[in-house]
């Protein structure tokens, strides 16, 4: 039997908060109480102990910065999500590794554990100050969603219209120069199209869908898409129901169908090497087929059934990721 393989741009499981019970292993980072987060055993979408053993399975896991922390507050809280991380990739080493390059991340699969990219989401984390990229980049954080929704020192989320800021070209730059990776999901047009302008290396949107088919500002428009496409970069399909179909927030009734649209839609447009997984895992309400990463194999055999084909889903669950991460790597300045 051929082994299943996933490899996910995007998740929330390390910010996702659980409340403030004790008793349900409760933590509150912007307390610091970071010793209570938990990869296994945990009720989330992303459970250790509930992913088939037999699969091969990558995640990225993003460290969500809330829009209402910026300067140091930002840096601060920062710094208490990448502590989290770092606890978790030692309490489970066992289980899974920190991956910096794709060699790291082929090698722990090779030794049978999962393995984990460290991303972050929202600039805000580096509070103004370019020189905190060279921090972020010691941690391992691989790559950067520029904004949330809203305004940072960066630029403008899809909540508002202004562009990128001076700080913001300088940050997209240095990104490149240190070898990471700019995301554009959260970005709103004006600033996708000046990271598009001034980009030197791929681009990436880890966790965004087609406005086409669902119009939605955190969706990327065909032009936008045809763009990273032709610079060789990466979509992550996002299962966020709002984002894949016009349902209220909190409704889970999406259909595979409506999630495949989004899929054969880049597909047409000559995404076949440039589609991947950007789930969203605990930070969305996802379609009631898909309730965690457990249930990956699932949405593979919704590909199949849509009549993709072992080789082309199996680029879409994990090859174009990997094979974007390498061409990247590669990428001259």
């Amino acid at each position: 039997m051929k082994k299943l393989r996933f490899l996910d741009l995007h998740c929330d499981t390390i910010t996702r908060e659980r409340g403030t019970d004790p008793s349900a292993n409760s933590y509150d980072l912007a307390e610091g109480r970071v010793e209570a987060v938990s990869l296994v055993d945990n009720g989330f979408h992303i459970d250790l102990h509930r992913l088939p053993e037999e699969w091969d399975w990558c995640q990225t896991f993003a460290l969500f910065i809330p829009d209402e922390y910026r300067g140091q507050a930002a840096i601060d809280y920062f710094d208490r999500c990448a502590a989290a991380f770092r606890r978790q990739m030692e309490v489970h080493g066992k289980l899974i590794r920190q991956v910096r390059t794709p060699a790291e991340l082929e090698t722990a699969l090779a030794e049978g554990k999962r393995a984990a990219i460290l991303a972050v989401e929202g600039g805000a984390a580096l509070g103004g100050r370019l020189e905190m990229l060279e921090r972020l980049r010691e941690e391992g954080v691989r790559m950067m969603t520029l904004t949330w929704n809203g305004v940072n020192e960066i630029g403008s989320g899809s909540d508002s219209r202004m562009g990128l800021t001076p700080f913001g070209r300088e940050t997209v730059a240095r990104m490149e120069e240190l070898g990471m990776m700019v995301d554009v999901s959260h970005l709103n047009d004006p600033g996708f199209w000046e990271v598009a302008k001034m980009a030197r290396r791929p681009f990436l949107a880890t966790h965004s869908d087609s406005r086409a088919v669902r119009d939605h500002s955190r969706n990327l428009t065909d032009e936008q898409f045809r763009v990273i496409r032709d610079m060789g970069g990466i979509v992550g399909i996002n299962f966020c129901t709002m984002f894949l179909a016009d349902v209220e927030m909190g409704r889970r009734d999406v259909t595979p169908e409506q999630l495949m649209a989004h899929i054969l839609h880049f597909l047409d447009l000559g995404g076949e090497d440039c589609v991947a997984l950007g789930s969203d895992f605990d930070g969305a309400t996802l379609p009631a087929f898909l309730d965690g990463a457990h249930s990956l194999g699932t949405l593979r055999d919704v590909m199949l059934a849509a009549g993709l084909g072992e080789d082309l889903t199996d680029k879409i669950c994990f090859r174009n990721a990997l094979d974007f991460w390498k061409r990247y790597e590669k990428t001259a300045l």
